[in-house]
């Protein structure tokens, strides 16, 4: 739908809001009577004056002085509601008919041709407006999320995968190898939406692989705007599990790295090497999806992406952001060290198998 098309829709379909006998529909203010379909929003005042003050003129006369068959046509007065109504936008004592209802404005206005609204009226009309400008936003906003909803449907749909047998065992359990390792075609509407320049569904990848005692997933990924590295909690046994993960990034733009506890997500493995995850950013929640690709397989890269994950930290951003403003920024030698649960020992290993395959990680835009 485009935008016009929808201001339309929102605009004759969306109800109005409703308050001290006025209504807005955040285009209009306006009067509506009872069981009427007429809409009387407030009169522009020398308009006003003039219908108050008619005065029929003289009929048009031929050369001979005769009424000629030929005459203006007859003036044609406003309704009822419509008097009624400006009676209410003018902030009037309310009465019940069209006589009244001019009566009432023509000694409002006096000896004057101008009609003041009074402040209590406008201040109303502004604060219907703010209103109905906030609840046409929110329900922008439920377009915009049901369309990306819609969007990341399609791709899973659409998006086979090669593991789409092969992924699955009995009793839905995932077969980490195959399901958990690889290579991932990522779409991530809600940033293709707000940064197409940076994020385009053609060049979004997420890699995975479990680590070497199956107790955790790594990976990195490349959605343009952000790109860096996950790390799971947990691994996920059956179809239909979430986990949840941290991360640690950079930002487009002017490289500014991001990590801390809010940088954190979900991600729910679908089967068949499918999945739909959430994360959370300094640029908002937002969900995304992923498909497996052929040709890159299990066993990823974990000892660069480790290293990748520990040089991320608070000392380093500091020591960056010292040297952005140039200045020395210290030794770069601040990485944080290793956790204790990637290996049985406590102690977490770097002597992880390699990725094989295309491993294009630290070669992207955003390399660390």
């Amino acid at each position: 739908m485009s935008s016009d098309s929808e201001q339309y829709f929102m605009r004759s379909y969306a109800p109005p809001i409703r308050r001290d006998g006025f209504m807005c529909n955040g285009y209009d203010f306006y009067v509506q009577a009872a069981n009427s379909h007429l809409k009387s929003r407030r009169a522009d005042a020398t308009d006003l004056h003039a219908l108050l003050t008619y005065t029929a003129p003289p009929p048009v006369l031929t050369k001979a002085g005769k009424v000629a068959k030929r005459q203006p046509r007859p003036h044609e007065d406003q309704s009822e509601e419509f008097y009624l109504a400006q009676v209410a936008h003018h902030g009037l004592k309310a009465v019940k008919t069209k006589d009244a209802a001019k009566r009432a404005l023509l000694s409002a206005f006096g000896s004057k041709k101008t009609l003041a609204v009074p402040d209590r009226i406008l201040m109303l009309e502004k604060e219907m407006e703010k209103r109905e400008e906030k609840r046409k936003e929110e329900e922008k906003q439920k377009k915009r999320e049901r369309e990306r909803d819609s969007a990341i449907e399609k791709f899973l749909q659409e998006g086979g995968g090669p593991s789409a047998k092969k992924g699955k065992t009995q009793g839905g359990k995932l077969q980490i190898s195959a399901e958990l390792s690889g290579k991932f075609k990522v779409v991530a509407p809600f940033l293709t939406e707000q940064w197409p320049e940076l994020s385009q569904d053609d060049n979004m990848w997420l890699k995975l692989s479990p680590s070497s005692t199956n107790s955790r997933i790594w990976g990195a990924f490349d959605f343009g705007l952000l790109s860096g590295i996950i790390r799971s909690t947990t691994l996920p046994l059956r179809v239909g599990d979430r986990v949840a993960f941290f991360w640690r990034g950079r930002e487009a733009g002017e490289d500014i790295s991001t990590f801390g506890d809010s940088n954190n997500g979900t991600i729910d493995f679908l089967g068949g090497g499918k999945f739909k995850a959430t994360m959370n950013s300094d640029f908002g929640n937002f969900e995304f999806a992923g498909t497996k690709l052929d040709g890159a397989k299990a066993n990823g890269s974990l000892r660069e992406w480790k290293k990748t994950w520990r040089s991320i930290n608070q000392r380093a951003y500091d020591r960056e952001n010292v040297a952005r403003w140039g200045k020395w920024g210290g030794d770069s030698d601040d990485g944080d060290k290793p956790a204790g649960s990637d290996t049985t020992e406590g102690a977490e290993s770097d002597e992880e198998e390699e990725y094989v395959g295309d491993d294009d990680y630290g070669s992207v835009g955003c390399a660390f």
